[in-house]
Protein backbone atom coordinates (compact mmCIF):
# COMPACT_ATOMS: atom_id res chain seq x y z
CA UNK A 1 0.00 0.00 0.00
CA UNK A 2 1.84 3.12 -1.22
CA UNK A 3 2.06 6.11 1.62
CA UNK A 4 -0.37 8.23 1.12
CA UNK A 5 0.31 11.64 -0.49
CA UNK A 6 0.99 14.79 1.87
CA UNK A 7 -1.67 17.47 1.46
CA UNK A 8 -1.21 21.40 1.74
CA UNK A 9 -2.95 24.09 3.26
CA UNK A 10 -3.27 27.76 1.84
CA UNK A 11 -0.06 28.86 4.33
CA UNK A 12 2.41 26.11 3.40
CA UNK A 13 3.64 27.25 0.13
CA UNK A 14 4.50 30.56 1.92
CA UNK A 15 6.19 29.70 4.95
CA UNK A 16 9.61 28.28 2.87
CA UNK A 17 9.93 31.84 0.84
CA UNK A 18 9.59 33.71 4.07
CA UNK A 19 12.40 31.72 5.89
CA UNK A 20 14.81 32.27 3.23
CA UNK A 21 14.25 35.80 2.65
CA UNK A 22 15.20 36.00 6.57
CA UNK A 23 18.15 34.00 6.04
CA UNK A 24 19.23 36.52 3.18
CA UNK A 25 18.80 39.36 5.40
CA UNK A 26 21.14 37.79 7.96
CA UNK A 27 23.83 37.37 5.39
CA UNK A 28 23.93 40.74 4.04
CA UNK A 29 24.48 42.17 7.65
CA UNK A 30 28.29 40.87 7.82
CA UNK A 31 29.14 41.36 4.21
CA UNK A 32 27.93 45.10 4.53
CA UNK A 33 29.89 45.57 7.68
CA UNK A 34 32.96 43.99 6.01
CA UNK A 35 32.37 46.44 2.40
CA UNK A 36 32.02 49.82 5.74
CA UNK A 37 35.26 48.55 7.40
CA UNK A 38 36.93 48.46 3.83
CA UNK A 39 35.97 51.68 2.84
CA UNK A 40 36.98 53.08 6.34
CA UNK A 41 40.28 51.36 6.10
CA UNK A 42 40.65 52.65 2.19
CA UNK A 43 40.38 56.22 3.76
CA UNK A 44 42.37 55.96 6.24
CA UNK A 45 45.31 54.27 3.84
CA UNK A 46 44.66 57.03 1.59
CA UNK A 47 44.39 59.66 4.10
CA UNK A 48 48.42 58.19 5.56
CA UNK A 49 49.03 58.06 1.91
CA UNK A 50 48.53 61.94 1.23
CA UNK A 51 50.30 62.82 4.61
CA UNK A 52 53.22 60.70 4.04
CA UNK A 53 53.63 62.55 1.22
CA UNK A 54 54.86 65.63 2.95
CA UNK A 55 56.02 64.02 6.45
CA UNK A 56 57.75 60.53 5.62
CA UNK A 57 58.18 58.88 8.97
CA UNK A 58 55.97 58.71 12.22
CA UNK A 59 57.38 61.17 14.92
CA UNK A 60 60.51 60.43 16.98
CA UNK A 61 60.30 62.99 19.43
CA UNK A 62 57.47 65.65 20.28
CA UNK A 63 59.07 69.19 21.10
CA UNK A 64 58.02 71.72 23.26
CA UNK A 65 56.89 74.86 21.46
CA UNK A 66 56.30 77.97 23.19
CA UNK A 67 53.89 81.19 21.44
CA UNK A 68 55.77 83.82 21.13
CA UNK A 69 53.47 86.03 19.92
CA UNK A 70 53.37 89.46 18.40
CA UNK A 71 50.87 92.27 20.07
CA UNK A 72 51.22 95.08 17.26
CA UNK A 73 50.48 98.26 17.87
CA UNK A 74 47.81 98.22 15.23
CA UNK A 75 46.85 95.80 11.86
CA UNK A 76 48.37 95.55 9.89
CA UNK A 77 51.95 96.05 10.41
CA UNK A 78 55.26 95.77 8.91
CA UNK A 79 57.41 92.70 10.41
CA UNK A 80 59.45 95.19 11.79
CA UNK A 81 56.96 96.55 14.49
CA UNK A 82 55.25 93.76 15.09
CA UNK A 83 58.17 92.84 17.28
CA UNK A 84 56.81 93.57 20.49
CA UNK A 85 55.93 90.12 22.04
CA UNK A 86 53.99 87.84 24.65
CA UNK A 87 55.87 84.64 26.12
CA UNK A 88 53.98 82.09 27.71
CA UNK A 89 52.11 79.17 27.79
CA UNK A 90 48.53 78.50 27.32
CA UNK A 91 47.35 79.32 30.84
CA UNK A 92 50.61 82.40 31.55
CA UNK A 93 51.68 84.96 29.24
CA UNK A 94 53.89 87.81 30.06
CA UNK A 95 54.67 90.66 27.82
CA UNK A 96 58.32 91.37 26.74
CA UNK A 97 58.88 94.97 26.07
CA UNK A 98 60.84 96.22 23.33
CA UNK A 99 64.11 98.00 23.33
CA UNK A 100 63.68 101.72 22.46
CA UNK A 101 67.24 103.53 23.17
CA UNK A 102 70.50 102.55 23.52
CA UNK A 103 73.22 104.50 25.85
CA UNK A 104 76.84 103.46 24.67
CA UNK A 105 79.42 106.17 26.02
CA UNK A 106 76.54 108.93 26.83
CA UNK A 107 75.33 108.37 22.97
CA UNK A 108 71.87 108.21 23.08
CA UNK A 109 70.27 105.85 19.73
CA UNK A 110 67.19 105.24 19.00
CA UNK A 111 66.48 101.45 18.32
CA UNK A 112 64.19 99.96 15.22
CA UNK A 113 63.25 96.43 15.52
CA UNK A 114 63.77 93.96 12.44
CA UNK A 115 63.44 90.22 11.06
CA UNK A 116 66.25 89.45 9.50
CA UNK A 117 66.07 88.08 5.53
CA UNK A 118 66.69 85.01 4.40
CA UNK A 119 70.15 85.11 3.72
CA UNK A 120 71.18 86.52 7.49
CA UNK A 121 71.09 90.17 9.47
CA UNK A 122 72.44 93.07 7.53
CA UNK A 123 72.13 96.74 8.73
CA UNK A 124 68.81 97.68 6.57
CA UNK A 125 70.08 100.76 3.69
CA UNK A 126 66.77 102.49 4.09
CA UNK A 127 67.16 102.79 7.34
CA UNK A 128 67.63 106.10 9.44
CA UNK A 129 71.11 105.65 11.35
CA UNK A 130 69.12 104.16 14.33
CA UNK A 131 70.26 101.25 16.16
CA UNK A 132 68.64 98.14 14.95
CA UNK A 133 67.33 95.39 16.87
CA UNK A 134 67.16 91.76 15.84
CA UNK A 135 63.21 90.60 16.77
CA UNK A 136 63.47 87.36 19.25
CA UNK A 137 66.75 88.00 20.70
CA UNK A 138 65.39 89.05 24.49
CA UNK A 139 68.13 87.16 26.34
CA UNK A 140 71.19 88.06 24.39
CA UNK A 141 69.93 91.16 23.46
CA UNK A 142 71.32 91.22 19.21
CA UNK A 143 71.80 94.40 17.91
CA UNK A 144 73.18 96.37 15.07
CA UNK A 145 74.77 99.69 14.54
CA UNK A 146 74.91 101.44 11.19
CA UNK A 147 78.45 101.04 9.55
CA UNK A 148 79.72 104.39 9.98
CA UNK A 149 83.26 105.68 10.83
CA UNK A 150 81.23 106.99 14.43
CA UNK A 151 80.17 103.71 15.49
CA UNK A 152 83.33 101.99 14.79
CA UNK A 153 85.14 104.29 16.91
CA UNK A 154 82.27 104.15 19.60
CA UNK A 155 83.26 100.36 19.69
CA UNK A 156 86.95 100.31 19.74
CA UNK A 157 86.92 103.17 22.22
CA UNK A 158 84.85 100.47 24.66
CA UNK A 159 87.01 99.73 27.47
CA UNK A 160 86.23 96.13 30.05
CA UNK A 161 83.62 97.90 32.69
CA UNK A 162 82.38 100.73 30.69
CA UNK A 163 78.42 100.88 31.26
CA UNK A 164 75.83 100.24 28.76
CA UNK A 165 72.28 101.10 29.31
CA UNK A 166 69.31 99.45 27.06
CA UNK A 167 65.83 101.60 27.70
CA UNK A 168 62.51 99.45 27.04
CA UNK A 169 59.33 100.43 26.12
CA UNK A 170 58.21 99.58 29.46
CA UNK A 171 59.97 102.28 30.63
CA UNK A 172 62.73 99.95 32.70
CA UNK A 173 66.43 100.54 32.01
CA UNK A 174 68.71 97.24 31.63
CA UNK A 175 72.72 97.64 32.57
CA UNK A 176 75.68 95.96 30.61
CA UNK A 177 78.93 96.00 31.32
CA UNK A 178 81.08 95.91 28.74
CA UNK A 179 83.40 92.50 28.59
CA UNK A 180 85.05 92.11 25.08
CA UNK A 181 85.26 93.21 21.28
CA UNK A 182 86.59 90.47 18.36
CA UNK A 183 85.64 90.48 14.56
CA UNK A 184 83.46 87.45 13.97
CA UNK A 185 82.26 85.99 10.48
CA UNK A 186 79.46 87.39 8.72
CA UNK A 187 76.13 85.67 10.69
CA UNK A 188 78.12 83.51 12.69
CA UNK A 189 75.57 81.47 14.78
CA UNK A 190 77.28 82.02 18.24
CA UNK A 191 76.72 85.64 17.93
CA UNK A 192 73.01 85.13 18.06
CA UNK A 193 72.93 82.42 20.74
CA UNK A 194 70.26 82.79 23.96
CA UNK A 195 72.06 81.22 26.57
CA UNK A 196 73.14 83.62 28.88
CA UNK A 197 71.56 87.58 29.68
CA UNK A 198 73.75 89.41 27.62
CA UNK A 199 74.14 92.30 25.36
CA UNK A 200 75.56 92.12 21.46
CA UNK A 201 76.40 95.08 19.17
CA UNK A 202 77.47 94.16 15.48
CA UNK A 203 79.08 96.42 13.13
CA UNK A 204 79.37 95.45 9.24
CA UNK A 205 83.19 96.06 8.03
CA UNK A 206 84.68 96.56 4.48
CA UNK A 207 86.04 93.00 5.06
CA UNK A 208 82.59 91.59 4.87
CA UNK A 209 83.37 90.25 8.12
CA UNK A 210 81.72 91.60 11.58
CA UNK A 211 82.91 93.81 14.54
CA UNK A 212 81.32 92.17 17.77
CA UNK A 213 81.20 93.51 21.01
CA UNK A 214 79.40 92.13 23.66
CA UNK A 215 78.56 93.25 27.54
CA UNK A 216 77.07 91.46 30.53
CA UNK A 217 74.12 92.13 32.40
CA UNK A 218 74.74 93.88 35.68
CA UNK A 219 70.79 95.16 36.68
CA UNK A 220 68.13 96.86 36.28
CA UNK A 221 65.90 99.54 37.46
CA UNK A 222 61.96 100.00 37.70
CA UNK A 223 60.61 103.37 36.27
CA UNK A 224 58.76 105.44 37.46
CA UNK A 225 55.07 104.78 37.32
CA UNK A 226 52.66 107.38 35.73
CA UNK A 227 49.69 108.14 37.60
CA UNK A 228 46.70 106.29 37.42
CA UNK A 229 44.24 107.14 34.88
CA UNK A 230 41.58 108.70 36.82
CA UNK A 231 44.18 111.33 37.84
CA UNK A 232 44.56 112.53 34.09
CA UNK A 233 44.07 115.61 32.44
CA UNK A 234 42.69 117.27 29.25
CA UNK A 235 44.36 119.11 26.84
CA UNK A 236 44.29 123.16 27.94
CA UNK A 237 43.77 122.52 31.19
CA UNK A 238 46.76 124.16 33.31
CA UNK A 239 47.94 121.33 36.57
CA UNK A 240 50.47 122.64 38.89
CA UNK A 241 53.64 119.96 39.78
CA UNK A 242 55.37 121.86 42.39
CA UNK A 243 56.40 124.82 41.81
CA UNK A 244 56.02 124.44 37.90
CA UNK A 245 52.23 125.28 36.04
CA UNK A 246 52.41 122.89 32.83
CA UNK A 247 49.70 123.13 30.26
CA UNK A 248 49.61 121.10 27.13
CA UNK A 249 48.12 122.72 23.89
CA UNK A 250 47.96 120.02 21.71
CA UNK A 251 49.64 116.68 20.07
CA UNK A 252 50.87 115.66 16.56
CA UNK A 253 52.78 113.36 14.11
CA UNK A 254 54.94 114.61 11.77
CA UNK A 255 56.75 112.06 9.34
CA UNK A 256 59.08 112.85 6.90
CA UNK A 257 61.98 114.73 9.61
CA UNK A 258 65.40 114.14 8.90
CA UNK A 259 66.81 111.04 10.08
CA UNK A 260 63.50 109.17 10.38
CA UNK A 261 62.80 105.80 8.83
CA UNK A 262 59.82 104.40 6.36
CA UNK A 263 58.44 102.60 9.57
CA UNK A 264 58.79 105.56 12.03
CA UNK A 265 57.64 109.18 12.31
CA UNK A 266 57.69 112.06 14.86
CA UNK A 267 54.76 112.53 18.11
CA UNK A 268 55.38 115.79 18.74
CA UNK A 269 53.70 117.51 22.38
CA UNK A 270 53.50 121.22 22.07
CA UNK A 271 53.24 122.93 25.67
CA UNK A 272 53.84 125.50 28.18
CA UNK A 273 55.57 125.43 31.51
CA UNK A 274 54.77 128.66 34.11
CA UNK A 275 57.39 129.12 36.93
CA UNK A 276 55.13 129.98 39.63
CA UNK A 277 57.72 129.73 42.28
CA UNK A 278 60.00 131.80 44.08
CA UNK A 279 63.10 130.56 42.45
CA UNK A 280 64.59 129.22 38.86
CA UNK A 281 63.65 125.90 37.42
CA UNK A 282 65.75 124.14 35.54
CA UNK A 283 64.39 122.88 32.49
CA UNK A 284 67.27 120.64 31.47
CA UNK A 285 66.01 118.37 34.89
CA UNK A 286 62.30 118.30 33.38
CA UNK A 287 61.45 114.12 32.54
CA UNK A 288 58.69 114.28 29.98
CA UNK A 289 57.56 110.46 29.03
CA UNK A 290 54.50 109.40 26.09
CA UNK A 291 53.17 106.32 26.46
CA UNK A 292 50.53 104.77 24.27
CA UNK A 293 47.24 103.12 24.18
CA UNK A 294 49.22 99.56 24.50
CA UNK A 295 50.85 100.38 27.40
CA UNK A 296 54.57 101.00 25.39
CA UNK A 297 56.47 104.30 26.46
CA UNK A 298 59.08 106.26 24.33
CA UNK A 299 61.66 108.40 25.83
CA UNK A 300 62.30 112.08 25.32
CA UNK A 301 64.21 112.51 21.53
CA UNK A 302 65.91 116.03 21.28
CA UNK A 303 65.93 115.85 17.60
CA UNK A 304 62.13 114.74 17.29
CA UNK A 305 61.66 117.88 19.50
CA UNK A 306 63.80 120.29 17.56
CA UNK A 307 60.98 119.16 14.58
CA UNK A 308 58.01 120.98 16.69
CA UNK A 309 56.78 124.50 16.36
CA UNK A 310 58.85 125.34 19.71
CA UNK A 311 61.77 123.35 20.05
CA UNK A 312 63.21 121.47 23.11
CA UNK A 313 63.38 123.48 26.14
CA UNK A 314 66.80 124.09 27.87
CA UNK A 315 68.11 126.62 30.65
CA UNK A 316 66.87 127.95 33.30
CA UNK A 317 62.98 129.48 33.72
CA UNK A 318 62.78 132.88 36.07
CA UNK A 319 60.20 133.07 38.77
CA UNK A 320 56.95 134.42 37.15
CA UNK A 321 58.25 133.52 33.43
CA UNK A 322 56.10 131.23 31.43
CA UNK A 323 57.97 129.38 28.36
CA UNK A 324 56.94 127.27 25.56
CA UNK A 325 58.27 124.10 24.09
CA UNK A 326 57.93 120.69 22.34
CA UNK A 327 58.54 117.28 23.24
CA UNK A 328 59.23 115.31 20.63
CA UNK A 329 59.35 110.99 20.51
CA UNK A 330 60.75 108.67 17.96
CA UNK A 331 57.33 106.60 17.63
CA UNK A 332 55.90 103.94 14.91
CA UNK A 333 53.87 105.01 12.55
CA UNK A 334 51.16 102.77 13.27
CA UNK A 335 51.40 104.13 17.13
CA UNK A 336 48.32 102.63 19.02
CA UNK A 337 45.18 105.06 20.44
CA UNK A 338 42.50 106.09 21.09
CA UNK A 339 44.52 107.61 23.97
CA UNK A 340 48.19 108.41 24.30
CA UNK A 341 49.41 109.59 28.24
CA UNK A 342 52.31 112.50 28.05
CA UNK A 343 53.87 112.43 31.86
CA UNK A 344 55.35 115.67 33.02
CA UNK A 345 57.92 115.08 35.95
CA UNK A 346 59.71 118.48 36.80
CA UNK A 347 62.91 116.81 38.24
CA UNK A 348 64.34 112.83 38.26
CA UNK A 349 63.22 111.09 41.17
CA UNK A 350 60.64 113.53 42.10
CA UNK A 351 57.15 112.32 42.95
CA UNK A 352 55.48 114.91 41.76
CA UNK A 353 53.97 114.64 38.28
CA UNK A 354 51.39 115.32 35.66
CA UNK A 355 49.56 112.98 33.74
CA UNK A 356 47.82 114.36 30.27
CA UNK A 357 45.46 112.37 28.25
CA UNK A 358 45.76 113.11 24.67
CA UNK A 359 43.27 111.65 21.89
CA UNK A 360 44.81 109.90 19.29
CA UNK A 361 42.95 108.28 16.44
CA UNK A 362 46.15 107.19 14.25
CA UNK A 363 46.81 106.89 10.26
CA UNK A 364 43.49 106.17 8.70
CA UNK A 365 41.19 107.51 11.69
CA UNK A 366 40.17 103.47 11.60
CA UNK A 367 37.63 104.86 8.72
CA UNK A 368 38.78 101.86 6.70
CA UNK A 369 37.69 98.52 6.57
CA UNK A 370 40.27 96.12 8.36
CA UNK A 371 42.11 94.02 5.92
CA UNK A 372 43.35 90.50 5.84
CA UNK A 373 44.72 89.90 9.35
CA UNK A 374 46.44 86.50 10.56
CA UNK A 375 45.77 84.32 13.73
CA UNK A 376 48.31 81.52 13.88
CA UNK A 377 48.62 78.67 16.04
CA UNK A 378 50.96 75.71 16.39
CA UNK A 379 49.21 72.55 17.06
CA UNK A 380 52.45 70.09 16.98
CA UNK A 381 55.42 70.21 16.06
CA UNK A 382 58.03 67.08 16.45
CA UNK A 383 61.45 65.31 14.68
CA UNK A 384 60.62 62.42 12.04
CA UNK A 385 61.45 58.76 13.54
CA UNK A 386 65.13 59.17 11.62
CA UNK A 387 65.27 62.26 14.15
CA UNK A 388 67.07 64.30 10.46
CA UNK A 389 63.67 66.91 9.66
CA UNK A 390 61.34 68.97 11.77
CA UNK A 391 57.85 68.67 11.06
CA UNK A 392 54.94 71.44 12.37
CA UNK A 393 51.60 71.45 12.20
CA UNK A 394 49.75 74.37 12.54
CA UNK A 395 46.50 76.50 11.18
CA UNK A 396 46.69 80.23 9.93
CA UNK A 397 43.17 82.13 10.46
CA UNK A 398 42.01 85.40 8.34
CA UNK A 399 40.19 87.11 11.14
CA UNK A 400 40.18 90.45 8.53
CA UNK A 401 37.40 91.36 5.92
CA UNK A 402 39.75 90.98 3.01
CA UNK A 403 41.84 87.59 1.64
CA UNK A 404 45.22 87.34 3.03
CA UNK A 405 48.30 86.35 1.23
CA UNK A 406 50.61 83.94 2.62
CA UNK A 407 54.04 84.04 0.48
CA UNK A 408 57.21 82.09 1.01
CA UNK A 409 59.07 85.56 2.31
CA UNK A 410 56.17 85.30 4.82
CA UNK A 411 57.76 81.84 6.97
CA UNK A 412 61.13 81.43 8.51
CA UNK A 413 62.86 79.23 10.74
CA UNK A 414 65.59 80.47 12.72
CA UNK A 415 68.25 79.48 15.41
CA UNK A 416 71.90 79.97 16.78
CA UNK A 417 73.23 78.07 13.44
CA UNK A 418 71.49 80.13 10.99
CA UNK A 419 68.35 80.76 8.91
CA UNK A 420 66.20 76.67 8.52
CA UNK A 421 66.21 74.86 5.38
CA UNK A 422 62.61 74.18 4.12
CA UNK A 423 62.13 71.09 3.07
CA UNK A 424 57.93 71.15 2.34
CA UNK A 425 55.19 72.39 2.81
CA UNK A 426 51.21 71.15 2.76
CA UNK A 427 49.61 73.10 1.08
CA UNK A 428 52.59 74.19 -1.30
CA UNK A 429 53.76 77.60 -1.38
CA UNK A 430 54.98 77.30 -4.85
CA UNK A 431 54.04 78.52 -7.99
CA UNK A 432 51.10 80.00 -6.10
CA UNK A 433 51.18 81.57 -2.38
CA UNK A 434 48.60 80.88 -0.05
CA UNK A 435 45.19 82.55 -0.24
CA UNK A 436 43.08 82.56 2.84
CA UNK A 437 39.10 84.43 2.43
CA UNK A 438 37.64 86.28 5.38
CA UNK A 439 36.96 83.79 8.18
CA UNK A 440 38.63 80.69 7.07
CA UNK A 441 40.95 78.58 8.60
CA UNK A 442 43.71 77.07 6.73
CA UNK A 443 45.78 74.21 8.05
CA UNK A 444 49.22 74.09 7.43
CA UNK A 445 51.85 71.57 7.33
CA UNK A 446 55.91 72.28 7.05
CA UNK A 447 59.16 70.21 7.14
CA UNK A 448 62.88 71.31 7.60
CA UNK A 449 65.74 69.90 7.69
CA UNK A 450 66.36 69.26 11.64
CA UNK A 451 68.81 72.30 13.13
CA UNK A 452 71.93 72.20 14.84
CA UNK A 453 70.45 73.79 17.27
CA UNK A 454 68.85 73.46 21.27
CA UNK A 455 66.07 75.48 20.19
CA UNK A 456 64.70 77.36 17.22
CA UNK A 457 61.98 80.78 16.23
CA UNK A 458 59.67 79.98 13.74
CA UNK A 459 58.17 83.28 12.61
CA UNK A 460 54.97 83.29 10.68
CA UNK A 461 53.34 86.47 9.75
CA UNK A 462 54.26 88.50 12.70
CA UNK A 463 53.79 85.50 14.99
CA UNK A 464 57.37 83.66 16.37
CA UNK A 465 57.00 80.28 18.44
CA UNK A 466 59.87 78.80 19.99
CA UNK A 467 60.41 75.54 19.71
CA UNK A 468 62.60 73.76 22.17
CA UNK A 469 64.62 70.45 22.71
CA UNK A 470 65.77 69.81 19.72
CA UNK A 471 69.24 68.60 20.99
Amino acid sequence: MSEPIPTTTGDTPQAEPIKSSRRSCLLLIPIAGGILLLLIAGALMLYLGIKSVFFKGNPGMPLEVVKVTPTPFASPVPIALSCQTIIGSDDVQVAVPLPISLTVASEPLPITPIMPEQAGWTYPSDSSGSATWICGTVVNYVLGLKPTPDNEALLTNLRPGDEIKLHLSNGVVLFFRFVEQREAAANEATVFEQFRPRLTLILEMESGGWQVATADYVAETEPVQPPQPGTQIQLGQPVRVGDAQVTVSRGHAESGGEGQSAETMYYLVEFSVENVGAAPLDAGGFTMQLQDGVGNQYLLSPAASSAGEHGPLSGEIAPGDTVQGTAGYVAPKMLAGPTLTWTFNPRPGSELRASVSIPYEGEGGGAEPAPGQAEVRITDAFLNSAGDKLNIEGEVSNVGNTPLIVEFSDISLTSSSGMGELILAAPPLTPAPWTIEPGQTQVIELQYARPEASTALLALLGYSFEIQGLQ
